[in-house]
């Protein structure tokens, strides 16, 4: 990755011409190299790829998608087909660098670029885990990504963070370590409710009085309502940086809301957005304004989620990653899942006036679209939809979904435990009629306990709460 000053400021024009040459450079000198899945690919498919030369012609290659990743039943080893060969002959060179004759710096191939140091995994909400290899070059780069976020949010040295990523091996916590380590501020690497637990988490907050706060969605809205009964103060609380999981704007004004009414200094929302087939995440300069990339690492493709057509800028559609700069696992034109709701845009940011290409609007998962069957035919449900909706009432403190099949008609169930001191009759009486309204098909409301709800969806449990879950074929 190159000097950020540079590439932050970088025209449109320059930038697309840098990629171009990383790409024609990761493709021919490593994919086709020493890349056991592509190098096969090229062949199977009668692929040169010295014709791939830019952007335009990614189209000429299949997407890679993560089952294509995963471990195979009489294969666990599959996934390092996607891992870069240590480069041949090298081992001596990297042994020992120095001066050649005619004092020349030996610049071969530095061996450990190419060596395992670490494993990550795919938060595996919508399928299995998907195992990523990273060596001292990545982790140079997640640090960096990190860096740059942290450039983008505006985080400096002398803020105090409390990082509440649930401690787990995936990208989300360890980009937010690196980068709280590498920044030299004040950090607890808390682990998030699954090590040290809710009441902790906040006592830290307190004690330290930590003006930021890293937390998923979520659990900082779990934390914000309870933070009363906990009995500690945010009067120190400034910022909440919301990760990893859906975060509509709809979730930010709510936090904002919550931050006022438990008093908090200031009422500063930001998000990031992760990809674990990226091996790095994003900031946003302010909310609504886009995730900021990094063109000389990863290189995005907005298609179709069905045509895989590559759409247009600021088009809605699937979030596609090609690594540019990377060793371990590296991936072409993989497919995310993820659908970006305002597309890719490339002109420069209006408010940061930085160039990078932004990501922008929500990040729907293709997982929580869900075809439903109605009384007059098949209905669409956008889960993404149900999930703004509920996460962004202001008398709703836990909450999950079930889909379910009565006889030849589906219908959903929605589970709730409302905020202390709610008339949780009235509230389930309005939301079935509204949640009816708007997704086509019968609604039940039942009402829960804190513990059971909060069991059910794994708040001190998973990466990420579950919220929907789809019965039909039990």
């Amino acid at each position: 990755m190159q000097a950020w000053s540079k590439i932050s400021r970088m025209p449109a024009p320059a930038i697309k011409k840098m990629q171009n040459e990383l790409l024609h450079k990761m493709i021919n000198e490593e994919l086709a190299v020493r890349h056991p899945y592509y190098r096969t690919l090229f062949k199977d498919n009668n692929i040169n790829p010295s014709e791939i030369r830019g952007v335009e012609d990614l189209s000429k290659l299949p997407f890679t998608e993560k089952k294509d990743i995963l471990p195979r039943e009489d294969d666990l080893q599959y996934p390092k087909k996607f891992v870069l060969e240590v480069p041949a002959g090298e081992d001596e060179k990297g042994k020992k660098k120095g001066f050649s004759l005619f004092g020349k710096k030996d610049k071969g191939s530095d061996i450990d670029d190419y060596k395992l140091h670490t494993l990550y995994f795919s938060a595996g909400r919508t399928a299995k885990p998907v195992p990523f290899e990273y060596t001292h070059y990545d982790l140079r780069n997640l640090k960096e990504a990190g860096m740059r976020a942290f450039d983008i949010l505006g985080i400096i040295r002398d803020d105090t963070m409390i990082n509440a990523f649930t401690y787990a091996p995936n990208v989300y916590y360890w980009q937010m370590f690196y980068s709280m380590i590498g920044i030299g501020s004040t950090s607890l690497q808390s682990g998030g409710g699954k090590v040290l637990g809710m009441e902790k988490i906040l006592k830290a907050m307190d004690n330290l009085e930590a003006p930021v706060f890293v937390c998923a969605p979520g659990y900082t809205l779990f934390a914000l309502q309870t933070l009363d009964f906990f009995g500690f103060s945010a009067e120190e609380l400034e910022r909440i940086i919301l990760g990893i999981d859906y975060i509509p704007m709809e979730v930010v004004e709510k936090v904002k809301k919550l931050m006022t009414s438990v008093g908090a200094k200031d009422q500063k929302v930001q998000r990031m957005y992760f990809i674990s087939e990226a091996k790095s995440g994003w900031a946003e300069c302010a909310p609504g304004y886009g995730y900021h990339t990094n063109p000389d690492h990863i290189l995005f493709e907005i298609v179709d989620p069905v045509s895989g057509d590559v759409l247009g800028e600021g088009e809605k559609g699937e979030v596609v990653v090609t690594h540019l700069d990377t060793r371990g696992t590296v991936l072409l034109r993989c497919k995310t899942g993820d659908v970006a709701t305002g597309g890719l845009v490339t002109e420069p940011c209006p408010n940061c006036k930085r160039t990078v290409p932004r990501i922008m609007g929500d990040i729907e998962r293709t997982a929580m679209y869900y075809e439903m069957q109605g009384k007059e035919g098949p209905v669409h449900f956008n889960g993404n939809h149900l999930r703004k909706k509920m996460m962004a009432r202001e008398d709703v403190l836990l909450w999950y979904a079930e889909l379910n099949r009565n006889q030849s008609e589906d219908s959903l169930k929605v589970v709730l435990k409302g905020v202390s001191g709610t008339d949780e009759a009235a509230l389930m009486k309005s939301l079935e009629t509204e949640l009816q309204d708007e997704f086509k098909v019968p609604v039940t409301l039942e009402n829960s306990t804190l513990d059971a709800a909060a069991n059910k969806i794994g708040i001190e449990k998973f990466i990420t709460e579950q919220v929907i879950f789809d019965n039909r074929n039990q």
